[in-house]
């Protein structure tokens, strides 16, 4: 499944954004704090919603940080097969039962042809990690013990 479309509203530094993505490859380039990790995070959360589906699985959710007070955050996804899904936090706006609906349904077909020893499914793979898992100026742990010179 590749990505053909994301749109973002009020997502961290993002008040809106329309991105259109490239079927072989897009970049993301910019300065520091231009938003490219925002992109990127919005991605994985909105696709972390998915993992729900999966049997033994967790998905990535919203931080509180990555809303926009007060507004309602929104991000929404569009495969290049047409299967389109949102993920809200605080938005009261109409629900999309029908994508919703779809995208589950593709979900779980591919659980149940995996379960039933179907063909093999080329599945993607995401990996992505947020900068705030960067660890920077980490305290040394000093031992008390003293090496032994020789």
């Amino acid at each position: 499944m590749k990505l053909e479309r994301v749109e973002i509203e009020n997502y961290r530094a993002i008040e809106k954004l329309k991105l259109r993505l490239d079927p072989s490859l897009t970049v993301l380039h910019g300065e520091n704090g231009d938003g490219k990790t925002s992109v990127l995070s919005a991605i994985a959360t909105g696709l972390g919603g998915i993992a729900r589906w999966l049997p033994g699985v967790s998905g990535i959710d919203f931080h509180n940080t990555d809303l926009r007070r007060p507004r309602p955050l929104r991000v929404a996804l569009k495969a290049m097969d047409g299967t389109e899904w949102v993920r809200r936090r605080r938005d009261p706006g109409p629900r999309r039962a029908v994508a919703k609906r779809r995208l589950k349904d593709a979900i779980k077909a591919i659980v149940a042809t995996d379960r039933n020893g179907g063909d093999p499914i080329d599945l993607p793979i995401v990996a992505f990690y947020d900068t705030d898992r960067s660890v920077v100026d980490a305290p040394r742990r000093r031992s008390k013990k003293k090496t032994p010179q020789r």
